[in-house]
């Protein structure tokens, strides 16, 4: 098994250095099944960054491009990352971090004073 960094997907997702953009697709096309896995660790960093960067991606864009991404064969992810996506497309004002803590502890395993949270899911 291989890890997918941050910066993979990124590049893979904006393509703004297109020369790493078209290696990365390539390394992730000539993989073998689910040869590569993404950790819920690095869609908490690739959401932020995406979503409030220089990139500013509208979330459902975001959550468009990640799961065609996880759909390849090539990469596996946790079923709480698969959740996680799910509550991020439907929750427009949680980050991911919020959506994964739900998606982890459900409605009675999260202790937060994060009003927003509380709100949303809890």
């Amino acid at each position: 098994m291989k890890y997918l960094d941050t910066n993979i997907l990124v590049r893979v997702i904006t393509g703004d250095d297109q020369a790493l953009a078209t290696q990365a697709v390539a390394t992730i096309e000539g993989g073998a099944q689910n040869e590569f896995s993404i950790i819920d660790a690095v869609f908490v960093e690739l959401c932020f960054i995406l979503e409030f960067h220089a990139y500013r991606m509208q979330r459902s864009d975001i959550a468009d491009a990640v799961e065609t991404l996880i759909a390849t064969p090539q990469i596996t992810v946790s079923d709480t990352a698969k959740q996680t996506f799910k509550l991020y497309r439907e929750h427009p004002k949680l980050d991911y971090a919020d959506c994964l803590l739900f998606a982890l502890g459900g409605k009675h395993g999260v202790v937060t004073f994060d009003k927003g949270l509380q709100k949303e899911l809890l």
